[in-house]
């Protein structure tokens, strides 16, 4: 039987009426089961929950001093239960001789599912150095050893981002600071997805991240304004978004970025960059109070003489402009793409649509007096324009040129004044 024939004929399976006549054979078994179930003492067998079955196999170790005669089940789901908490900061990790005699025993009975949560754990929990120097090892060998391509893979990522090393956090969090990978990049490469991307490995490599960002500003020390660009931008997903890291951190990232200037002005370039990032990210703090209710008084102070004589709501009307110029924009691309390859009688409906885009840019630009914008729009309109009059073709040298001023134009709403972080 072919797969598609097998595959149809299991989801055919699914399709016997439920209440069947009470003549067929099924359903008078079924009837009679029912019957003996209702007479007898018959009780569910209760499912054992992560917490139940934490504390009766941590009695059983209590009791017989250590994990020999656990049932093999018990000991594969050990990973869930080393690392859980049974009160007052203990685990079972914490029992003498415990960890080392279950990581004994893993060695002799691995499995690829006692392995996948073992890695998550020692990724997910934020565990004691002692701890992690017994595990690293042995999730080390077991990945090696491995020869299926997802632990293949995720040996290639071990290896490349220092994953089992106890100084992993730490050079993560070097390389970021020092530009050559950015932490959206290090979560989507790494595998680090869902809670991971807010797990132990990643809450100390951010910890050290923001201990180094202390000196930013420093001469020496310090980051250029490309290089703190391209950090904070590493915080953001491919589509703008700020990721969803730990709790109060983007608190913390903005008392970082305003502390160096309670008592002093930065230079306009570094003062615009840190001002967009925060307004982008947390708002407006006098129409978005709560956002910055962790920040430090004194840097919520400077941000407020940042901001001061600018409208109060112009972050939002400028990001609805930014968006909808992008849209226009990615639109204007698409329609030049189909002059250039249009023949010489190029369709009027498709100047008239290319039209309407700039005039869509171009009419909120002159509301906010954005002239940067406003002037490779009227370029581009002046072109067309002359297409649509038989004055010029759609040959290479035109389209190269609505193309340079489409990238102009591209530019210019990137740039908008106070809105460096587009979406």
């Amino acid at each position: 039987m072919s797969l598609k024939r097998a595959i149809f004929a299991y989801q055919q399976a699914f399709f016997f009426p439920v209440n069947l006549p009470i003549g067929s054979r099924v359903a008078q078994a079924e009837q009679l089961l029912a019957t003996l179930f209702a007479q007898s003492a018959f009780t569910r067998i209760p499912e054992e929950n992560l917490q139940t079955g934490l504390l009766r196999v941590a009695e059983w170790i209590v009791e017989h001093g250590g994990i020999d005669g656990l049932s093999r089940n018990d000991l594969k789901k050990m990973p869930w239960f080393l690392f859980e908490d049974l009160g007052e900061g203990m685990t079972l990790a914490n029992f003498p001789s415990v960890l080392p005699e279950w990581l004994r025993w893993f060695r002799e009975h691995p499995s690829s599912g006692t392995l996948s949560v073992l890695l998550y754990q020692a990724l997910m929990k934020s565990l004691p150095p002692e701890q992690l120097t017994l595990l690293h090892p042995v999730l080390h060998e077991s990945i090696a050893g491995n020869r299926h391509p997802k632990w293949q893979l995720w040996k290639e990522r071990c290896d490349r981002f220092h994953l089992l090393a106890s100084d992993g956090p730490s050079r993560l969090a070097d390389r970021i600071y020092q530009g050559s990978l950015t932490f959206e990049i290090f979560c989507r490469e790494a595998g680090f997805s869902g809670e991971l991307a807010s797990g132990g490995f990643v809450q100390q490599a951010l910890l050290l991240l923001l201990r180094r960002m202390r000196s930013y500003t420093d001469r020496n020390a310090g980051l250029k304004i490309e290089q703190l660009k391209a950090l904070l931008n590493g915080f953001r997903d491919q589509q703008g978004r700020f990721l969803q890291i730990l709790p109060g951190f983007k608190a913390q990232l903005a008392d970082l970025l305003l502390q160096p200037f309670v008592d002093r002005e930065p230079e306009a370039n570094l003062k615009n960059l840190v001002r967009d990032f925060l307004v982008k990210n947390l708002g407006d703090p006098r129409t978005h109070p709560a956002a910055w209710q962790s920040v430090d008084p004194k840097a919520r102070q400077v941000m407020s003489l940042w901001l001061s004589g600018r409208p109060s709501r112009v972050d939002d009307k400028l990001w609805m402009f930014v968006e909808e110029a992008n849209k226009q924009i990615a639109g204007l691309e698409m329609d030049f793409y189909q002059l250039r390859n249009e023949s010489p009688s190029v369709s009027s409906n498709l100047l008239q649509q290319a039209m309407q885009r700039l005039n869509a840019i171009v009419g909120v630009a002159q509301f906010f007096n954005l002239f940067e914008v406003i002037n490779p729009c009227k370029m581009i309109e002046a072109t067309l324009d002359q297409i649509q009059k038989k004055n010029k073709t759609t040959d290479s040298t035109t389209m190269d040129e609505l193309f340079d001023r489409l990238g102009l134009l591209q530019s210019a709403v990137q740039d908008v004044p106070g809105f460096l972080f587009h979406a």
